[in-house]
């Protein structure tokens, strides 16, 4: 589904500047379903486990984690990520999401057991559905030119 938003975006020509294509993009986002956004969430790959034992993120989020320090995990910070994202999943039935870039790894700790301890289903789903704009929008940011 986040193909079509950008075949569906780049129907929207001509771009005024880039502010309008990012503006697009999240608008085209914010159309979609719940089911729709509920499954680009569910597609996005376990925080920090990827990047030590599957090494199959795009080179962004592996440059992303890498910034935040989740490639210099210990053992057991990496079995305490993979225990989090794994009570994540069962308690929301969606995998944990935050815009790793700017943060460290106490940060995103604190950040996993803050989101743990919520008990709204909704309120995390719209915290993923920010969480994913987030990150789509400082992507486009860095990747569209003026």
């Amino acid at each position: 589904k986040t193909s079509s938003i950008a075949i569906i975006s780049e129907k929207k020509r001509p771009f005024i500047d880039k502010q309008h294509i990012i503006n697009i993009f999240m608008k085209e986002f914010d159309n979609l379903s719940m089911k729709e956004k509920k499954y680009v969430i569910s597609n996005h790959p376990d925080l920090g486990l990827k990047l030590k034992k599957y090494n199959n993120l795009t080179n962004i989020s592996q440059n992303e984690q890498k910034n935040a320090g989740l490639d210099k995990c210990t053992e057991e910070e990496y079995n305490f990520f993979e225990r989090m994202n794994n009570e994540f999943k069962l308690k929301f039935d969606i995998p944990f999401i935050y815009a790793v870039k700017g943060a460290n790894k106490t940060m995103i700790l604190n950040e996993f057991k803050k989101r743990l301890n919520n008990s709204d289903l909704s309120a995390e789903l719209e915290e993923s559905i920010r969480q994913v704009k987030k990150i789509a929008f400082l992507r486009l940011d860095e990747f569209i030119d003026e």
